[in-house]
Parts: structure tokens; C-alpha cells; sequence
């Protein structure tokens, strides 16, 4: 019972040494009367209310576990709390749009590097970053984390009627054509109203965006009979860049990468994933490149390109 005040303010107190100051609880007045009267707040906000008497009845519900969504929720509106951090109360969606991108970067990096263990961290890391746009989005009143989540969930089972409904399907390809389908008849328009392109997120990198650019063209029938079209395709235009001139360089390289990423589809190879993987490689090579010469008393900088190639070749081979 809260029959004052004073006696809710030392009640809060108290609770705030083992729940978060963002806790939902519940004051239930005149339970069990015609009366009754239910009020729910966060618990800093408990002692707030205009008038306690014996009939006041504080509920207090089980605290999220360490490991669950809502417990770390409760960790990012505490931060953003006037009693949080004031970095983190600074912050806009534009402010952190970087720090989406590189924290889904650093998961691709995990999952190209095989480690588990920096997988789970990464993807905490862009956890809360989802959690970071939620709880703006919520103190601006536009949406909650439970919209985010239910808006999903919806939408799986909505695109999935081969899995929760009643439609059949005889392969992966053909999901993927519902899936388009499904997603032009919830935008409320027919697919053939709408560009094939629609869709794609323009800052997706280049190679990604290229490579989804052409799935759908050949979803339409818009692609090569066989692949020995796309071979032939790739060295036309390496034809084309080698007589370029220096205007038309960079266009010329532009229809270079594009048919290699065409190249790649048609090989069921990620254009984006097989250039980060190469990125690795050639870092990782160079960086055993230079331990070993430095093993040798020797430097990188006062080697001929010749004893460098030797070196790479001893590496690779390795």
C-alpha cells in the first residue's frame, strides 16, 4: 500500500537499486470496488501522482532477464534519460547513420572471418543500433519498439503464405516471385504500375545494388541464354575500356564492373562478398609479405619490385 507521498518517494528509492528508472509499474486504486482506478507509469515517475490514500495499491512487474531484448531496451532509454548520458541524448538518426553502416560492415567481416565469437559481439553492437532508432522514434512519438517488432513479424508471415497459408510452391525461385508480387500488392499497387527497380535502397554498396539491378531484370527475362554470352560480354567491354579515351575511362570501367557482377550472378558467386574476401586476402598476404622480410633483416621500402614478386609468391604459396 502507498498511502502517501512521502512513503511512494522512499518506495522508489528503494526499487531503483534493482530496476531500471524507465520500469513500467502499475497503481491500482479501489480494487475490488465499482471505483476502482488503474494508473501506469514508469517507476521515476511513481511519486508524481496528485493523491495517495489506503486504497493505493503498487504492482510491480518481473524485471526483464540480463539477456533479453527488453533489458537491454530498458539500458538504452535509461541512457537517453535526463539522467543518462549526454552523448547518447545528443544523438539524432542522422547523427548515428554512420554507425549503423559500420557496425553492419563489422558483421559482414565476422561472418567473411569465420569467428563466432565476434559474430555474437558484433551483432549485439548493430542490436543496438536498431535499439538506438527505436527509442528516438519513441521519444518523438512516431513508433515504438513493439510496432518494430510486431510490423516484422506480420510481414514474415504475410510473404510466407507457402509456410502459413495455403499456397504451394516448387521451388526457391518461385518464392521469390511471390515475395515480389506480395511486396507490390501491399505498397496498394499493381506490379506493372511500379519501375522493377523500385525498391532498392540507392546507398546499398555498388556492387550489391548492381547485382540485385540484374537479378530482377532477369527475373523479368531480360538476361543471357547461356553463360557463354556473359564471357563474351566481359571482354567486349574490356575491349571498350582499353581503346577509352580519358573522358570516356570511367564509364567504360563502370560497364567493365557491371558486366562482371553479371558475371558473378550467373556464376551464384556475391560480387560484394568475393571483392571483400579478395580485400582480406591481399591484406593478410602483404602483411606476411612484410614479417618475413623483417624475419630476414630485410625492409619492404629498400627491395625491387622483383625480390617483392619472389616474397609474394613465397607467401602465396604458403
Amino acid at each position: 500500500q502507498l498511502y502517501s507521498r512521502h512513503l511512494a518517494s522512499d518506495v522508489k528509492l528503494t526499487l531503483l537499486n534493482a530496476y531500471a528508472p524507465e520500469h513500467d509499474v502499475t497503481l491500482v486504486s479501489g480494487a475490488g470496488t465499482r471505483n476502482v482506478q488503474v494508473e501506469r507509469c514508469q517507476l521515476y515517475e511513481l511519486d508524481r501522482r496528485s493523491s495517495f490514500d489506503d486504497w493505493t495499491t503498487l504492482y510491480v512487474p518481473p524485471a526483464p532477464a540480463p539477456g533479453s531484448v527488453a533489458a537491454f531496451h530498458n539500458i538504452m532509454t535509461h541512457l537517453r534519460s535526463p539522467d543518462g548520458c549526454p552523448w547518447d541524448r545528443e544523438q539524432t538518426h542522422e547523427s548515428i547513420r554512420h554507425n549503423l553502416l559500420e557496425e553492419a560492415y563489422e558483421v559482414l567481416d565476422a561472418i567473411d572471418a569465420g569467428d563466432m565469437d565476434r559474430l555474437r559481439e558484433e551483432l549485439g553492437d548493430l542490436l543496438m543500433q536498431v535499439l538506438f532508432h527505436t527509442q528516438m522514434a519513441a521519444e518523438g512519438g512516431e513508433f515504438r519498439l513493439p510496432e518494430v517488432v510486431a510490423g516484422s513479424v506480420e510481414k514474415l508471415v504475410r510473404r510466407h503464405p507457402h509456410v502459413f497459408g495455403d499456397v504451394e510452391v516448387s521451388d526457391s525461385q518461385q518464392v521469390l516471385r511471390n515475395w515480389e508480387q506480395l511486396k507490390a500488392a501491399e505498397r496498394g499497387e499493381k506490379a506493372q504500375k511500379r519501375g522493377p527497380f523500385d525498391g532498392i535502397p540507392v546507398a546499398m554498396p555498388a556492387l550489391s545494388r548492381a547485382q540485385e539491378i540484374q537479378s530482377r531484370a532477369a527475373r523479368l527475362g531480360f538476361d543471357w541464354p547461356a553463360a557463354e554470352g556473359v564471357w563474351d560480354k566481359v571482354h567486349e567491354e574490356l575491349d571498350e575500356l582499353r581503346g577509352a579515351g580519358e573522358s570516356e575511362r570511367e564509364p567504360e570501367f563502370g560497364d567493365v564492373l557491371f558486366s562482371l557482377v553479371n558475371l558473378a550472378r550467373w556464376l551464384h558467386v556475391d560480387a560484394e562478398s568475393a571483392l571483400r574476401s579478395a580485400n582480406r586476402r591481399f591484406v593478410e598476404r602483404f602483411e606476411a609479405m612484410r614479417r618475413l622480410a623483417q624475419a630476414r633483416g630485410q625492409s619492404l621500402e629498400q627491395m625491387t619490385l622483383e625480390e617483392m614478386d619472389r616474397l609474394w609468391e613465397e607467401v602465396k604459396g604458403n
